[in-house]
């Protein structure tokens, strides 16, 4: 029988953006279970506050100042949480970045950051912790896509293109290393009340504007708009043991969203 008490113990994480967001609340769940978790962010101020929560919980967790956009600070980055913590067992990517708008309408430097912080940096830390999961024969990947990989609405030309290439190289990855223990898997979630979802309330003028706003983000699911928590909840799944034998699945955490005929 499976002991599901503390699920990631002794296990060594990275979530490469937890500042805050989601990513925070999967680095703070991770470490209630057990593992050693190293957070990235660019927020140096709130990846404080952020490891200073987690380290409550888990002393030996620390935070990481990285650019995901930026090929060589990643490199560094990763470089030295690997001196720091001897290997990663669980990766966590939970970055994405969106400036809204049509292809014709989007800038070749919009494209390029969109591609290089969504995608590139997924890839690129990938590179740096698969040896070392190869070598042990044992090794997770979460990858945090977007509903707006399968199903998406106008403006999102770019963001929904790095996402879809996300789920894609995922499910490859899956293939080419389940043979070494290494399992790979994406979380798409659908309308969550993050930090930037709350943000973007909150750029509605009281009243009637933000009501109608409110009323349509009730209206995209048949359940109610989800939570951070439940993002966390489903990388945990994919990070313990209770998911043996799921790999290259693209797991639809929408409220329903997808299932819904607008």
């Amino acid at each position: 029988m499976k002991n599901y008490n503390r699920l990631l113990e002794g296990k060594r994480v990275f979530v490469t953006t937890g500042a805050r967001g989601i990513g925070k609340e999967i680095a703070l769940l991770f470490a209630s279970q057990g593992a050693v978790v190293a957070v990235g962010g660019k927020n140096v101020p709130r990846l404080c506050q952020t490891i200073k929560e987690i380290q409550e919980v888990s002393p030996k967790s620390r935070g990481y100042e990285v650019e995901l956009g930026n090929k060589e600070n990643v490199e560094q980055v990763g470089i030295q949480i690997l001196e720091d913590f001897g290997g990663i067992d669980i990766l966590v990517n939970t970055v994405g970045i969106n400036d809204h708008g049509r292809v014709d309408e989007c800038t070749e430097e919009q494209v390029e950051k969109m591609i290089s912080v969504n995608y590139k940096s997924f890839l690129r830390f990938s590179k740096i912790f698969l040896p070392g999961m190869r070598e042990r024969k044992n090794g997770n990947i979460i990858n945090i896509s977007s509903i707006h990989s399968v199903e998406t609405m106008p403006g999102f030309g770019i963001y929904a293109g790095t996402k879809g290439a996300m789920n894609a190289t995922s499910r490859a990855m899956a293939l080419d290393y389940a043979s070494e223990g290494i399992r790979v898997n994406c979380i798409c979630p659908g309308l969550i009340m993050s930090d930037n979802m709350i943000d973007e309330i909150q750029t509605y003028p009281e009243g009637e504007e933000r009501e109608r706003f409110m009323e349509l983000l009730y209206r995209m699911q048949p359940l109610e708009p989800g939570t951070m928590e439940n993002i966390a909840d489903a990388a945990l799944y994919l990070a313990s043991d209770m998911s043996t034998y799921t790999t290259g699945q693209i797991l639809m955490v929408d409220g329903g969203a997808s299932i819904k005929a607008h």
